[in-house]
């Protein structure tokens, strides 16, 4: 029998239990900020195979758990990424079944987290564990991050790890992730979040023209905002190596100008999410912003406002022909036949503070998952299996068996 054999007879094996340890994942609730459950249940989990567990808390509650694994030979030494954090749960009355129910029904166990990203932490537990109980050895290091805070950005989470100086040595990122198994992820867009307070001055409105409106003031600025967002979205980059077209984003996702219901405001916040491409800088996103609020300072001399950055997410770009990618299409190719293709994002992610600090490949991937923060979030349990199989055959190409 061959080694892919013995792991994917074993997976079958494993069939009930791979399958609970996720409904546990999914039933502990973990929206961000509330990390410290699910947080406390991996850890253990991590503990029962054998690993040395480290329990990171940047902040009280704030959870991340590290666990090691120290090989035969030490190298390679492969960092391997899943966030335990979740978006919330949204109208609960949308949802076919309860979102914390780990319910499974048509195929599908359902929740939230399963997709995003609960499928990735059950599958790199249970793909180490598969590889233990058949008394292999791998010949590199592991270090399993199962962190929390990545859907606010990574600061309490990914990037408190990295900053900490856990990713020093590793050789490569593996970030699982549900997702089509034909595509790699090796590049994401920065994210840049902005307030811009439009400042007015407060009247009461029987006398308005004592004041100055802010959110008046603001509906200019959004129109101007929204220009500049249509310019914006209609750049593109080609990532060098694959096929993929990465695009800019502009959203205007708030405004907030109330104080009263009899009171001319004085104040109007309007927020803008900005995600840029490889094409693009940090810094060119807000002079862009910049030059919209002085050219109207011009116009209206009344107008006046000033920008703030609230946070954001590094741009992530690897190379398309890594050894990591490579090993991927070999082992996505032996257990599904299909041979995935990297490419890149709109969307922005935590890996990005890996990748600028070590310069180090980044590659992301795994084996279904629908929903992701919407309602009826769920994932395919035979998916939830193919993912375990195809991350314990990885740890044994990527690593080496003694």
């Amino acid at each position: 029998m061959t080694l892919q054999e013995r792991i994917a007879h074993e997976v079958e094996f494993r069939r009930s239990e791979i399958i609970s340890l996720m409904q546990k994942l999914v039933q502990t609730e973990s929206t961000t900020g509330n990390e410290l459950r699910i947080g406390q249940l991996v850890a253990e989990e991590c503990r029962k195979d054998g690993l040395e567990v480290e329990v990171v808390e940047p902040a009280p509650g704030r959870l991340n758990v590290v666990a090691k694994y120290s090989g035969a030979i030490g190298s390679p030494k492969v960092m391997m990424y899943s966030h335990l954090d979740t978006v919330p749960p949204g109208n609960l009355k949308e949802w076919t079944h309860p979102p914390y129910s780990g319910h499974i029904a048509d195929g599908y166990l359902w929740g939230r987290g399963a997709s995003d990203d609960k499928l990735a932490t059950c599958g790199l537990i249970m793909a180490f564990r598969i590889l233990r109980s058949l008394g292999l050895r791998l010949k590199g290091d592991i270090i399993f991050t199962h962190v929390g805070d990545e859907e606010k950005g990574g600061g309490q989470g990914f990037r408190h790890l990295v900053d900490k100086g856990y990713g020093e040595g590793v050789d490569s990122l593996f970030y699982g992730h549900g997702g089509s198994a034909d595509q790699i992820g090796i590049a994401s867009n920065g994210s840049r979040s902005y307030t811009i307070k439009v400042k007015g001055r407060a009247a009461h409105t029987a006398r308005l023209e004592q004041g100055v409106n802010a959110v008046v003031k603001a509906a200019k600025l959004i129109l101007k905002l929204n220009e500049l967002g249509d310019t914006v979205n209609n750049r593109t980059y080609h990532l060098p190596g694959t096929d993929t077209i990465m695009r800019s984003r502009f959203s205007i996702n708030r405004c907030n100008g109330y104080v009263g219901g009899n009171i001319v405001p004085d104040v109007c916040d309007v927020m803008v999410d900005r995600r840029f491409t490889p094409g693009e800088t940090a810094e060119q996103t807000e002079r862009e912003l910049r030059r919209v609020v002085e050219d109207l300072k011009k116009e209206d001399t009344e107008f006046d406002a000033e920008i703030s950055f609230a946070d954001g997410m590094a741009l992530s770009v690897s190379p398309a022909d890594s050894e990591i990618v490579k090993t991927i299409q070999r082992v996505a190719q032996n257990v599904l036949g299909v041979k995935p293709k990297p490419g890149g994002g709109s969307h922005s992610s935590d890996h990005g503070w890996f990748v600028n600090k070590h310069h180090k490949p980044l590659a992301s991937y795994g084996v279904g998952g629908e929903g992701t923060h919407m309602v009826n979030e769920r994932v395919k349990t035979e998916d939830l299996l193919t993912t375990t199989k195809v991350y314990a055959l990885f740890m044994t190409e990527m690593l080496g068996v003694q």
